[in-house]
């Protein structure tokens, strides 16, 4: 193992059981194969039997095992300690420790383990470093599940070791998604009824069991990411999003891109299935939460509109919204943004930078802005910066208003709003409130000409009758 790579595994294979796996059996002349274990100079029998008290299954006890290795053993980083005895002394270890220990904790219950070697990719950029896991049988002669406590047990930065809170995901894992991840010496351990080559394995994106948690199914995910290796000129699959924890249990993505690199003006769909009352956003530039939503199912089709990243988030009791699904936005070429022109123009460069832009695109869009006109007086000057437009449960579109956030003081502008629900409107200019609109019954608009006469805010507002106090709508400045 190469120092400062936190790569390595205990492999247990696995039964029908527990996350609906399929049993995977090795060969039974495989005993002895694998790696050879330390010498020890304990008796683990005693404290073997407390870990898997009340335990009635080999299942149960390779179980008990890893929750208490993830639970006590910290990862050495110093690269040092690399037996069982050792691992437990000092309560930390390298992968071969913590293989060790998992093998001398289940050796006296008569838990029938192996240590193997092979590869691992990192997580940081994905290179391969060497290590050991270990095949448990937990079931008949040669059947067993698969399991990296090592990875369970929580991860390194900067040094520094970051223990996980009951991380389950690294407990009878999918052959077909440690293979992913983890590639054996001998191809026996993969698994697999039809063994990837090395090619294909280096070729395969880092893909994490966790995947499985938000509904993904193994097999096709591997067979998609084989399919792309063998159609690409490179001989290497899309790389995938990063999906993390938070909204486990929260959500089931039905359907999302799985290449990690998305583009400015394409347009993709995703489909969330929601298992509690959770709220979900769409993070690119501005927090984008206009879902179509039917029943617990909620979809949208979105355009990235900024480089950088572009990350499907869950909004927690905190009130803070915490990703789950990461992807990276490309720097945009002339054709991304021609398409982007065709699909969001409200997004452009040009209008997105301008002042007061910030975070207004999807709420512009909602409240019916013209973004192919606020795109040709921006490119012309006519516009130089934006009304200010607040959030509010206030339901309406604009049918004319003045597109440049700052008016001039003695001119004359005409406001033309479309209410899409009871409210009371009103424009304050200078302190002074304007009640007097002109009603289009036909069109269903509200219209009110001003003439600012002095500096300052001029305000579009609303009172929907749920208090007496008016929301703020669209704010300008007069000069």
């Amino acid at each position: 193992m190469r120092p400062g790579l936190f790569l390595c595994i205990l492999a247990l294979a696995y039964s029908t059981a527990v996350n609906a796996s399929t049993s995977c059996a090795i060969n039974s002349a495989s005993d002895g194969i694998g790696l050879r274990v330390s010498p020890t100079r304990y008796d683990y029998s005693v404290v073997a039997g407390q870990i898997t008290e009340g335990t009635s299954s080999k299942y149960e006890q390779a179980e008990a095992i890893y929750r208490w290795i993830c639970q006590n053993i910290s990862y050495d980083t110093s690269y040092s300690i690399r037996t069982a005895d050792g691992c437990w002394d000092s309560r930390s270890g390298v992968c071969q420790a913590y293989c060790e220990l998992f093998y001398r904790l289940a050796e006296p219950l008569g838990l029938k383990t192996y240590i193997i070697t092979g590869d691992a990719k990192n997580p940081d950029d994905e290179s391969d470093a060497g290590h050991s896991w270990i095949f448990a049988v937990t079931s008949g002669e040669n059947t067993g599940i698969l399991i990296d406590p090592t990875w369970g047990a929580g991860s390194v930065s900067g040094g520094i070791f970051k223990r996980s809170d009951n991380d389950m995901t690294w407990f009878h894992v999918d052959p077909r998604w440690m293979i992913f991840t983890h590639f054996p010496d001998d191809e026996m351990f993969q698994l697999l009824d039809d063994p990837l080559t090395r090619a294909q394995y280096d070729s395969l994106p880092m893909v994490m069991p966790l995947w499985g948690e938000y509904g993904f199914d193994a097999g096709n995910i591997l067979d998609y990411y084989l399919s792309r290796t063998a159609y690409s000129r490179s001989g290497t699959a899309d790389d995938a999003p990063t999906v993390m924890e938070p909204a486990c249990g929260d959500v089931l993505i039905r359907q999302m891109p799985l290449q990690r690199t998305l583009r400015i003006g394409r347009t993709y769909n995703f489909s969330l299935g929601r298992l509690t009352d959770c709220r979900i956003a769409i993070i690119n530039g501005d927090l984008y939460t206009d879902w179509d939503y039917s029943g617990n199912l909620c979809e949208m089709a979105f355009t990235p509109s900024v480089p950088g990243d572009l990350v499907l988030s869950i909004r927690k009791p905190d009130g803070k919204y915490w990703g789950f699904v990461k992807y990276e936005v490309a720097e945009p070429n002339a054709e991304d943004l021609r398409m982007l022109q065709q699909t969001r123009p409200l997004a452009m460069p040009e209008i997105t930078s301008l002042p007061n832009a910030s975070g207004s695109a999807e709420l512009m869009m909602t409240i019916g802005i013209d973004g192919r006109e606020l795109l040709s007086l921006a490119r012309s000057g006519d516009v130089t910066s934006l009304p200010v437009f607040y959030s509010s449960d206030v339901v309406y579109k604009v049918a004319g208003i003045p597109l440049n956030g700052t008016l001039e003081a003695g001119k004359e502008y005409t406001f033309t709003i479309k209410p899409e629900s009871p409210a009371k409107w009103a424009i304050i200019d200078g302190g002074k409130w304007h009640y007097d609109w002109q009603t289009t019954p036909v069109a269903g608009t509200i219209s009110m000409t001003i003439v600012p006469q002095g500096t300052g805010p001029l305000v579009i507002a609303a009172n929907t009758g749920n208090s007496r106090d008016y929301s703020y709508c669209i704010e300008y400045k007069v000069e």
